[in-house]
C-alpha cells in the first residue's frame, strides 16, 4: 500500500522562513561590507596608479607638478593636469587630455569606485590647491616642484572633493579656502599623498593637518 507524502506543517513553513530571516539579517551586513572594502581597495589602487603617473610627469618635466585649471575660468582650458568643459557639480572632465592622462593611459583610474556620478563626470579627485605657486590666479595656475615639498607623506596630492551634497568634483581642483571632502568611505574621503601612499580617512577633524590649508588660515594670500 502506498504511503502518503507528508507536507510541511505551517509551523514547520514559519520557522524555516524565520530561521531564513535571521541568516539574512546576519549575512547582508557582511556583504556589505565586504562590498564596501571592495570598492574602497578599487579607489586606492586608482589613487597610487595616479600618484605614479605625477611622479613620472614630474620626472618628464623637470621636476615640476602639473599645471592646474580651476572654476569657471578653467573650462575649456589646456595644458592642466586635467580638462574639463562644464564646471557644474560634478563637472565634465575629458582626463584623456590632462597633462597626467599619458602617463597612465587608463580613464577608469581616474574616478572613484564609491563615487555615484563618476561615469557620468569622468573624474572623482580634485588636485591640492596648496601646491600651487602662489599668488593663487582665478582660472589657471602653475603648481610646485615636486621635490620641494617639505612633507610629501603628510600632504595631499590628490583627493575626493565634494560639492553640492553628493556630487562629486566639479573642476578637478581641490581649493582649501571654499572647497570639502566627500565622505563616501564609511565617513572618510579617499586621500592620495604626494609621496605616493594613499589611504582612506576621516579628514573633517585633520583638515588644514592633510591639505596644509583651510578656510581660515589658507595656504596662499
Amino acid at each position: 500500500m502506498r504511503q502518503p507524502v507528508r507536507g510541511f506543517t505551517l509551523i514547520e513553513l514559519l520557522v524555516v522562513i524565520a530561521i531564513i530571516a535571521i541568516l539574512a539579517a546576519l549575512l547582508f551586513p557582511v556583504f556589505g561590507r565586504a562590498k564596501q572594502a571592495a570598492k574602497n581597495t578599487t579607489t586606492i589602487s586608482n589613487l597610487r596608479q595616479l600618484g605614479v603617473a605625477f611622479a613620472l610627469y614630474a620626472e618628464s618635466f623637470e621636476d615640476v607638478l602639473p599645471n592646474v585649471a580651476d572654476g569657471p575660468q578653467g573650462v575649456g582650458l589646456e595644458g592642466g593636469w586635467t580638462y574639463y568643459t562644464v564646471f557644474d557639480s560634478p563637472g565634465t572632465f575629458d582626463v584623456t587630455r590632462g597633462g597626467v592622462y599619458p602617463f597612465v593611459k587608463s580613464k577608469d583610474v581616474f574616478k572613484s569606485a564609491n563615487d555615484p556620478g563618476a561615469n557620468r563626470s569622468g573624474l572623482s579627485f580634485g588636485f591640492n590647491g596648496c601646491l600651487i605657486q602662489t599668488p593663487f590666479q582665478p582660472g589657471f595656475n602653475t603648481s610646485k616642484s615636486y621635490t620641494a615639498v617639505e612633507n610629501p607623506a603628510g600632504m595631499m596630492l590628490l583627493g575626493e572633493e565634494g560639492t553640492g551634497g553628493n556630487n562629486g568634483t566639479n573642476d578637478g581642483f581641490f581649493n582649501p579656502a571654499v572647497d570639502a571632502f566627500v565622505e563616501w568611505h564609511m565617513g572618510g574621503p579617499a586621500i592620495l599623498f604626494v609621496d605616493g601612499h594613499a589611504k582612506v580617512l576621516k579628514a573633517r577633524d585633520r583638515f588644514a593637518s592633510i591639505v596644509w590649508g583651510n578656510p581660515t588660515v589658507p595656504c596662499w594670500p
